[in-house]
This record gives structure tokens, sequence and C-alpha cells, in this order.
């Protein structure tokens, strides 16, 4: 089973206790990450857990968002609740795209 399927395999859990998966980036994005990573066999040093502020060259250095980091031939990829496909690009992450925006901004596209 890959990332993308077991993101989307978790996200009913988590759903069971807030509305959507931006509710899940806002406040339970470490507990999903590391949810995640342990039904794929725990962490390793191509998959794990991250802080994106502690990314150094990140240009989010307050971001205070863990993502789940895979090493892949051509890089890595970050995933979380809102990005199962994953991305190259922290920036397509919703929850860096959308920083200061409200919910209802958010919710509302």
């Amino acid at each position: 089973m890959n990332i993308s399927q077991v993101i989307r395999e978790t996200l009913p859990r988590f759903l069971q206790r807030v509305e959507d998966p931006y509710d899940i980036n806002c406040g339970l994005c470490e507990e999903f990450a590391i949810c995640v990573i342990d039904q794929l066999g725990g962490e390793t040093e191509i998959l794990c857990m991250v802080w994106i502020e502690d990314i150094t060259d990140t240009p989010f250095p307050d971001a205070a968002h863990a993502v789940i980091r895979w090493e892949s031939n051509e890089g890595y990829l970050y995933f979380d609740a809102e990005c199962p496909e994953g991305t190259g690009d922290l920036s397509k992450i919703p929850a860096m795209a959308n920083q200061g925006r409200t919910r209802q901004e958010v919710l509302a596209k």
C-alpha cells in the first residue's frame, strides 16, 4: 500500500473527531502523520514526520505544521491530511498556501 492510500484510509478515523481535513491540519497534524507512518511500518531514513519550521530551506520558518516526508528518487515529497497525493513544493501544502486566511475564506473555495 502506498502513502496516498494509507492517508485516504486514515482520514475517516480522524474525521470522526473533526469536520474536515482542514481541521486535522489545525491541531492534529502530528498525530495524523504519526498514525499514517506507523501504518506504513514506522519511521525510516526515507519516510518520517517533519515539522515544516525545522526544514532549513523553507520559506515558512514559523509554520508549526507536521507533514509526512518521503524521499523519492526525484527528491522529497510532502504529504498531510489535505495533500494525500504529496508534493515536492511545500507552498502547495494547503496549510502553507492558506496562511493568513480565515477558516471561512479557505473553505469557501
